[in-house]
């Protein structure tokens, strides 16, 4: 299976860490999802705060959208 890495990789210029906003763009929920699910405890990635900043290791977006791909992938096989 091919990584969501590279494709991250490029998208924020190699950067190991993404600001929250950025990890909502690559994961496609608003901005303001990601803080409410913060919140509530449920967002879907591991993340700590830096002073007001929260930040995800952009390792973690590639895991999830690798296993969402995965996920993905085999409901569509299950059906067709």
């Amino acid at each position: 299976m091919a990584s969501s890495m590279f494709y991250l990789a490029a998208q924020f210029d190699g950067r190991v860490v993404l600001t929250l906003d950025e990890a909502c763009e690559a994961i496609g929920i608003a901005t303001k999802t990601g803080y409410n699910q913060i919140s509530m405890g449920t967002f879907p990635l591991p993340h700590r705060k830096q002073g007001k900043r929260v930040l995800i290791d952009v390792r973690d977006v590639a895991e999830y959208l690798d296993r969402e791909r995965a996920t993905a992938r085999e409901a569509f096989e299950r059906t067709h």
